[in-house]
C-alpha cells in the first residue's frame, strides 16, 4: 500500500497541475445567430450590416462587394499546442447598389486540407561552393577608400 502511495501523490499533484494550466481564447469577431437573423436577402444594406455586425474582418480584394466576419476559439494546455475548438467564418456578398445577395456560414467541418508544392524554381546563374565563398573576395580590393577617391573631396 505505501508503494502506491508514493507514486499516486506525485502524479495526482501533476495532473492537476497540468489542468489548472489550459487557456481558452477567442479571435476574432464572433456573429451570433440572431444577429444574422436581422439581416435579409436583397434588403439589408451594407450600411445595415455594418451597424449589426461592424467592421469585418477582411473585404474581397476585387470590388469590394464580399465581407468575411472570421472567429476562432482555441484551448492550449500548459506547453502543448493549441487546438482549435470552434472556428466560424461568415461571408456577406452585395450586389452594386450595396445589398446583399448571399449569406453564408462556414465552419471547421468546411475546412480543406491545402497542400504546399515542394518544388523550387531553378535560377540561371553560378551556384557558390564553400571554398568560392570562402576566397572569392581575394584580390579584389585595391586597399583605397572609394569615398576619398570621389570628386569634390
Amino acid at each position: 500500500m505505501k508503494l502506491k502511495s508514493r507514486f499516486f501523490k506525485p502524479f495526482l499533484f501533476l495532473a492537476v497541475a497540468l489542468s489548472g494550466c489550459a487557456t481558452i481564447d477567442n479571435r476574432g469577431h464572433v456573429v451570433e445567430p440572431k444577429q444574422l437573423e436581422t439581416i435579409q436577402v436583397g434588403e439589408t444594406t451594407k450600411e445595415q450590416v455594418a451597424k449589426v455586425l461592424g467592421t469585418p474582418s477582411s473585404v474581397s480584394t476585387f470590388g469590394n462587394r464580399t465581407w468575411f466576419y472570421m472567429s476562432e476559439t482555441t484551448q492550449r494546455r500548459a506547453f502543448f499546442s493549441p487546438v482549435v475548438l470552434k472556428s466560424n467564418i461568415t461571408r456577406i456578398d452585395f450586389d452594386d447598389q450595396g445589398k446583399v445577395v448571399a449569406l453564408d456560414s462556414l465552419s471547421e467541418k468546411d475546412r480543406q486540407v491545402v497542400s504546399h508544392i515542394k518544388r523550387s524554381t531553378p535560377t540561371a546563374g553560378h551556384t557558390f561552393g564553400v571554398i568560392e565563398q570562402i576566397f572569392g573576395n581575394v584580390g579584389r580590393f585595391n586597399g583605397k577608400d572609394p569615398d576619398n577617391d570621389r570628386p569634390g573631396r
